[in-house]
Order: C-alpha cells, then structure tokens, then sequence
C-alpha cells in the first residue's frame, strides 16, 4: 500500500515550501542586506532608529 504520485505531492510540496521559508526568513538580512533591529515593541529597517539605539547602547 504505497502512495500514488498525487498523495507524495501532498507530503511534499507544503513541507518544501514550508522549508523554503524558514530558511528566507532565516537569511532575510543578509539577502537585503539590511539590518534590522527588533525588541519587544517594534521590528524596525529604520536606519536613523538604528543609529540612535547604537549610541543609547541598546542596540
């Protein structure tokens, strides 16, 4: 009892995509080449927040 090519194509696809994903986000940085900076309030690209957390220390 083995699984067509249509059941396989079930398992498969939204475990690759799913993976593809992951590792997108995982990379996301550097593929932008952009840093971003996160705590508990924002998710910012914003460089001038950037600079200004770095001279606060915070970043």
């Amino acid at each position: 009892m083995g699984l067509n090519s249509s059941g396989w194509a079930l398992l498969f696809v939204p475990t690759l995509l799913g993976i593809a994903t992951m590792l997108l986000y995982g990379f996301w940085d550097r593929i932008t080449g952009k840093e971003y900076y996160v705590d508990e309030e924002i998710l910012a690209y914003d460089e001038d927040l950037i600079e200004e957390l770095k001279k606060e220390g915070k970043a």
